[in-house]
């Protein structure tokens, strides 16, 4: 065969190899639409986000051994939770903005507390006893805003399950049981879901039930429900994920239903690319202790550790694109500054200490302005513009678009050549 035949190269294989470059050079695009994170992983990380406050109010006639005692037990109680403490003298703070939190009319001595959530809402802790001393009251009262039975067990299902879906009786006995129904067959339609979502998680959603019961000893956690202990009227149901962070709204009565459940549930388990309001799905956390053990047990199920600053700043770009509020589009520069702060800390990966019996919660509800009319839950789930994704999307289909024109030319090409050939 002569040596200029040998050297040509068939226009079948030029068109072959074509089709490989093209769809190679599509490829780098196709990660940008499948985030490593799911919004359970992304439930974990903690963006600085706006903490719970105890402040602690003394007078002038205050002993100081007692301020002292309440500063450094509180912060002490205080420091592995996502609650902040501060002691504000009422004598020389008269214009601090947590005096608007304190309502005298019930107070007959200082010191005294109250526990402020992100929204605002404060509730009354009574640090001092007629039969017990300062520091004991005081250290039981931390205990009680810190943890409690139903808080203990539910950041213990949301670190190993796939969420929890909370449930939170009223008095009636036949809506209860239609409202555990209805969040039992949610649960079920995403246990069978779960193999085909994009990232694998363990233990499927966990049912935990605040019933009449247990209303007297979790009045904290209802409280940062927005809910008061002692006029819960109808059955309430909220889902739970990551580090104690609450998913969507409240639904109460009657919408409370399968689908609904099932919808917010099923955003747990998606991408954290599913193009969902961020700002919707990253819901307030309950008030809780988020110790270094906890930290090391999550990081190791997860794979990575939620409190690395590198997995923090991933994540806060990852949330600032197609991040937007309830007035409309928000910009990257419209996001919350995130301090990238950390710290290691030496653990024991052993068994956890089991935790002892909670004292009675000894809180006082302050009288709270009546909330705003909540807004009806839509059956399907609210949609962010996400121009990241788009963007990416349009990228493909061009890059799509380029092989087929190509392929087609190239094949076009070929038949010319061949019935020139072979007239």
């Amino acid at each position: 065969m002569p040596l200029k035949q040998r050297m040509k190269f068939p226009v079948s294989r030029i068109c072959k190899l074509v089709a490989v470059f093209c769809l190679w050079a599509c490829l780098p695009s196709l990660p940008a639409l499948a985030c490593r994170y799911n919004v359970r992983e992304i439930g974990f990380v903690d963006l600085d986000t706006e903490p719970y406050y105890l402040y602690g109010y003394v007078t002038a006639d205050t002993p100081g051994d007692t301020t002292g005692a309440f500063k450094q037990i509180s912060y002490a109680a205080l420091m592995d939770s996502n609650i902040k403490f501060e002691i504000i003298n009422t004598a020389h703070q008269k214009d601090h903005p947590a005096m608007r939190f304190l309502d005298t009319s019930g107070i007959k001595s200082f010191p005294v507390a109250v526990l402020v959530s992100p929204d605002r809402q404060s509730l009354q802790v009574a640090v001092m006893e007629p039969d017990r001393s300062f520091k004991q009251t005081l250290l039981l009262a931390l205990k009680d805003v810190l943890s409690s039975p139903k808080r203990e067990e539910i950041l213990q299902q949301a670190t190993r399950a796939y969420a929890v879906v909370l449930v939170i009786e009223g008095p009636d006995a036949q809506e209860n049981r239609k409202v555990r129904e209805a969040a039992s067959a949610a649960i079920e339609r995403i246990r069978v879901q779960m193999p085909i979502m994009p990232k694998l998680i363990a233990n499927p959603p966990m049912q935990v039930v605040v019933d009449s019961n247990s209303l007297s000893t979790e009045k904290v956690l209802l409280w940062s429900l927005g809910l008061d202990a002692d006029k819960v009227n109808t059955p309430c149901v909220t889902v739970v994920y990551g580090r104690a962070r609450r998913i969507g709204s409240m639904l109460t009565g009657a919408e409370i239903t399968e689908a609904r459940l099932t919808n917010i549930l099923a955003v747990v388990g998606a991408d954290c690319e599913c193009g969902l309001d961020r700002k919707w799905v990253l819901g307030t956390m309950l008030p809780v202790r988020w110790d270094g053990n906890t930290q090391a047990q999550v990081a190791k199920a997860l794979g990575f550790d939620p409190e690395n600053p590198m997995v923090k700043m991933e994540v806060s770009q990852i949330l600032r694109r197609g991040l937007i509020s309830s007035e409309g589009t928000r910009g990257p520069d419209d996001y919350p500054t995130v301090s990238f702060g950390y710290r290691e800390i030496l653990v024991d990966l052993g068994p956890a200490e089991q935790n002892q019996p909670n004292a009675p919660v000894r809180v006082q509800d302050t009288a709270l302005p009546a909330p705003a009319a909540a807004k009806p839950v839509p059956e399907t789930l609210p949609l962010a513009d996400s121009h990241w994704s788009i963007r990416n999307a349009i990228l493909i289909l061009g890059g799509a678009f380029t092989l087929v024109l190509i392929s087609g030319t190239l094949i076009l090409l070929s038949s010319k050549r061949k019935m020139n050939r072979y007239p």
